[in-house]
């Protein structure tokens, strides 16, 4: 048995911005998604942040795309479940400034105590302290050299 065997690695969020490219078709974000997924690293995905990458794109293709997201071995959906999460969500939104859809995926976050993947990190940079508890982000480059 190798020391590495049964280590999982540590979970990541994707914010709105990577679901968004993604569900564009950007071919760079769904290959480093696809790497995340064949390594095992858990992809959290806000459904919220769902909800803004459909509410970007409105296509069926987007729509698939986005479908296939959920069918990685690896995702995990994330849901609002009850009042007590709507809550907490209310409360980073007023507290950050934050829209909804990243908002979710701070709460995400900081209750999983693992980073947010994102291609704006400006954004998360200025939020990040607006907590108890400091976000942290990774920030992968824009598609395309956008």
């Amino acid at each position: 048995m190798s020391v590495d065997e049964g280590a999982s690695p540590a979970p990541v969020v994707l914010d709105a911005s990577v679901l968004i490219e993604a569900a564009r078709g950007d071919g760079e974000i769904m290959t480093l998604i696809q790497g995340y997924d064949a390594e095992g690293r858990p992809l959290l995905i806000p459904v919220l942040a769902v909800t803004a990458a459909a509410l970007d794109t409105r296509s069926e293709d987007a729509e698939a795309i986005l479908y296939g997201l959920e069918r990685l071995a690896s995702s995990v959906i994330v849901p609002v479940q009850d009042a007590e999460q709507a809550l907490a969500l209310a409360a980073v939104t007023a507290r950050t400034g934050l829209d909804p859809y990243d908002a979710h995926a701070a709460v995400i976050a900081d209750a999983e105590i693992c980073p947010i993947l994102t291609l704006d990190a400006a954004k998360w940079q200025e939020h990040a302290r607006d907590l108890d508890e400091p976000l942290h982000f990774v920030e992968i480059a824009e598609p395309d050299g956008a």
